[in-house]
Formats: structure tokens, C-alpha cells, sequence
């Protein structure tokens, strides 16, 4: 019989620790899942236990961090590099990935690793669920219960999405197309393949569940100087990540009614509470003349961010002199057309913070690792601005006021006060003005101007001459799942 293939992945790269990435968390085990009965003994064993749940998100969060991942190839790497917002040196790693050569053997194997290592996770939020279904609430303190089964579903369509966002056509693209596996349970059969609508309606099935589940208990709150105060979980897929990520899923099928109805519950709780739990950067963070005291991700405005503990040894060799003809930057050509320094925008913190001298060159010091900093770390997947910018798109045709608003909202916020967008901008003026805020704001950050264009199917990616096509938007899905699942894209 045909076995599913994402699965037998699964068991060789997590094998004899099955699901509970065990090498990641502090979880002791020898063979967790072996494929004999010992096996489900040892799974119940270990959800018996509330701390099993954290102790399996945790492997999930820290299985995201690693370099197949949202450590370098889905983060800063990869498909950042499918953005060009980089300048990509010709003798370089990144040269075929820039040139979206992916028939090239090297690029394969990443696209491969990026395929399994995200259904890897995926399966890890599947073990979870599987047991939290059949565990007694009783088990689990205060919100933990509807908590921890709220992320897992959450994880699992975020991991889904960004799949279809690299291995699926976009709606605009085709819509009737294959979209990826949508896998929801630990199994050794044959997943089959829905369209990319149907796919997407899965996503945005699981992302609702996971929305009502947070809403039990999404915030910490304790009290100061007699008022309570509100303490954002960034580094958990909490209620407003999953609000933001439901409002992406949502844009990315054109639905901009429910895009924008999650969009402003991330915009209306920061506008409308005293102490949100997160909130736009304060200037003083921002004025510091010390590079280790300058929040240059802008952390306060994380939803949804990883800790990536070994980010000293990649962000300052990618962004710094030593990755040579590796380095990820763009030359000050890129940089002065991306922030629009002819135009008199210079004052723009993204462009004044985030880039530094490292010996005769000027590099990306976004992610810099500076020895002393609170900083260090971060690596954000959903941002406050996010919301703002979705909100806007959604608004263009029928509010332009309120979308100029709301993109100024984000600029004023980034030292751009003093030169405002018009308020006689049109509808088209308003997205064009939106994909220029997406290279500012995430320059860096997980190919989010390349899923731009892929969204809206655009034919000119700006930084390289290829045209934008199915043959560019769409990663091919890995040689052996192709041949022994059966899938294609």
C-alpha cells in the first residue's frame, strides 16, 4: 500500500522522538514513538499531564526557529530573497534562489526541507490535538484547556497558509488549482489535495476555532499603581495573532469584508484600551546612541514573534562583513529607492535605525545581535502594522480617508509625521502607496513583498527583470511527494 510520503518524512527526520521534537524541548525520551504498541503507551503517558501540552508547543516554537525554517530559509533567507530586496551577490549561496532557478539541486534540497520540516510541525500540532480532544478538561489550570488547543489550531493554519502561500497558485493566480495537502491528522494515508479555494476554507476553518478558543484568555493582566496592566504573549500564537493572520488568509482570497473585520479588531483594541499589550514604538526607543539600546524590530508592535537562540551566528554573518559574497543587504541604491530619500522621506527610522557601517559597508542592522541588548532574539512574524496596512487595502475604493489614515498612522510612527500622504489620493495612488510601506516596514522579513505580488498576480517583481508567473509564484512541491503522493501544484 502507498504510504503518505509528508509522513514517512516525519518519522525519519523526528524519529525516536516522533512528534514532540524532543531535541528541542526539555522533554527526556529515548523512542518515543517507535512503530509498535509501546508507542501509544508512551504518547499517553506523556499528555497525562498538563505540562505535556506547553511541553509540545514549546518543540513546535522551537522546531519554527531552526534554520530549515523561520530561522534562516522562511525567515531572512529564502524567501526574503524571492522579495529582492536584498542585492544578491552573482557568487554567492543565494544566486540560483535570486534568479528563481528552483530546478537548480541546491535550491531543491532547501525547498525541500522547507516542505518537510513545516509538515514535521504541522504533524506536532496534530499530536496535540489528537490527545486534547480526548483529554478531560479538568486536567488543565484556568484557560489552559481552550489555550492550548486555540494555538495548536492556530499553528496549524498558519504552517498551512504560508505553504499555499509558496507551493499553491494564488486565488488571483487560479483558483480552481491544487492548493497543498491540508493534513489534520498523524496518519500514514494519502492526504489528497483540494483546490486552492477549498484549501484556503480549511485555513480559515481551523483559524476561527483557534480565534474563539483565545478569546478565553489572550492577555495577561496584573495590577500597577492601581490600574491592570496588560502584558502581550508575543511569543505564542495568541487571540491577535490569530486576528491578524485570519485577516491575511482572508485578503489573500480577496474577501475584504472579513479582511478587514479582523484587521480592526487588532486596530480597535490598540486604539481603545489604556494599556493594549502591545503598542506602536516609543520614540525614546528610538533615540538611543547606543545600537544595543535601539529596538530596531520595533518589538512593542509584535503579535506574534519567535525567539531564534542562536541568532548571534546567522543574523551577524548574514547581515555583517563576514557572510561575504553570502550577505544579505541591499547596496544604498536599493536602500535610498526603497525609502524614497530623494523625496525627502530621510527621516524614516527604518531607514536611519536599521542600517549601520560594518567595516567600509553599510548593512541591514535590523537584526543585528548586540551584545547587551533586551533585544536580541526577536524575529517577528505578525506586526501590529500588519493590520493597518490590510485595513487600508480593504478601504481604498470605498473609504480613502480612513485608508490614508490609517497608512499615516503607521508612517507618523516611523518618524514620517512631517510628510503625510495626501488626502486626495486615489484608490490606485492607495496601493501603490501600500507596496512601497511593505519594502520599508519588512525589508527582511520572510518574503512578505514577494507574497504581496503573488497575491495580486503582479507581472513585475522591482529588483529583477524576471516576470512574475506560475513558474516564479509557485515552488515546485518536492520530487518524492510527486511520485509517491501523488501531488502536484
Amino acid at each position: 500500500m502507498m504510504t503518505n510520503t509528508i509522513y514517512n518524512k516525519v518519522v525519519k527526520v523526528m524519529h525516536p522522538c516522533l512528534m514532540l521534537i524532543a531535541a528541542f524541548t526539555f522533554v527526556a525520551c529515548n523512542d518515543w514513538l517507535d512503530v509498535d504498541p509501546k508507542s501509544q503507551i508512551k504518547e499517553e503517558k506523556h499528555f497525562s499531564r498538563e505540562g505535556g501540552y506547553k511541553d509540545q508547543l514549546t518543540g513546535i516554537y522551537t522546531a519554527m526557529t531552526t534554520q530549515s525554517m523561520y530561522g534562516l530559509n522562511m525567515g531572512i533567507g529564502f524567501t526574503e530573497v524571492l522579495s529582492h530586496t536584498y542585492d544578491i551577490n552573482p557568487n554567492g549561496r543565494w544566486r540560483y534562489v535570486n534568479d528563481f532557478d528552483y530546478a537548480n539541486a541546491g535550491v531543491e534540497n532547501t525547498i525541500t526541507s522547507i516542505w518537510s520540516s513545516t509538515y514535521n510541525a504541522i504533524a506536532n500540532c496534530n499530536i496535540l490535538l489528537r490527545n486534547i480532544e480526548k483529554a478531560d478538561p479538568e486536567l488543565f489550570t484556568g484557560y489552559n484547556y481552550h489555550l492550548y488547543r486555540g494555538e495548536a489550531l492556530g499553528l496549524r493554519a498558519f504552517l498551512h497558509f504560508d505553504l499555499m502561500r509558496l507551493f499553491a497558485c494564488a486565488p488571483a493566480m487560479n483558483a480552481n488549482a491544487n492548493g497543498v495537502p491540508y493534513v489534520t491528522e498523524y496518519s500514514t494515508d494519502i492526504v489528497g489535495q483540494k483546490s486552492v479555494n477549498e484549501t484556503m476554507q480549511l485555513i480559515i476553518n481551523d483559524l476561527k476555532v483557534a480565534h474563539d478558543e483565545l478569546a478565553y484568555d489572550t492577555l495577561d493582566t496584573h495590577e500597577y499603581v492601581g490600574q491592570q496592566i496588560i502584558t502581550m504573549k508575543p511569543t505564542s500564537f495568541n487571540f491577535f495573532a490569530c486576528c491578524a493572520t485570519l485577516a491575511k488568509a482572508y485578503l489573500w482570497i480577496g474577501d475584504t469584508q472579513n479582511a478587514l473585520k479582523y484587521a480592526n479588531e487588532v486596530i480597535d483594541w490598540n486604539a481603545n484600551h489604556w494599556s493594549p499589550g502591545f503598542d506602536w514604538i516609543h520614540y525614546t526607543s528610538m533615540q538611543q546612541t547606543n545600537r544595543n539600546e535601539l529596538d530596531c524590530t520595533f518589538s512593542s508592535e509584535h503579535l506574534f514573534r519567535l525567539v531564534i537562540n542562536d541568532w548571534e551566528d546567522i543574523a551577524n554573518y548574514y547581515f555583517m562583513k563576514d557572510g561575504g559574497v553570502d550577505v544579505l543587504s541591499p547596496s544604498d541604491a536599493t536602500v535610498e529607492d526603497i525609502y524614497e530619500i530623494s523625496s525627502g522621506l530621510g527621516t524614516d527610522y527604518r531607514y536611519t535605525k536599521c542600517f549601520e557601517q560594518d567595516g567600509e559597508k553599510r548593512y541591514l542592522a535590523k537584526f543585528w545581535y548586540n551584545a547587551g541588548s533586551r533585544y536580541n532574539n526577536y524575529y517577528p512574524l505578525l506586526r501590529m502594522s500588519d493590520a493597518f496596512y490590510i485595513a487600508a487595502e480593504c478601504l481604498k475604493d470605498s473609504n480613502k480617508k480612513r485608508a490614508i489614515e490609517l497608512l499615516n498612522t503607521v508612517r507618523d510612527n516611523r518618524n514620517l509625521y512631517l510628510v503625510p500622504l495626501s488626502e486626495d489620493l486615489t484608490a490606485e495612488q492607495i496601493q501603490n502607496e501600500i507596496y512601497k510601506e511593505y519594502r520599508k516596514e519588512y525589508i527582511g522579513e520572510h518574503g512578505e513583498v514577494f507574497f504581496y505580488c503573488k497575491r495580486l498576480n503582479l507581472s513585475e517583481i522591482k529588483g529583477t527583470s524576471t516576470r512574475g508567473s506560475k513558474n516564479v509564484y509557485v515552488l515546485p512541491i518536492p520530487s518524492n511527494d510527486q511520485e509517491f503522493g501523488g501531488y502536484s501544484n
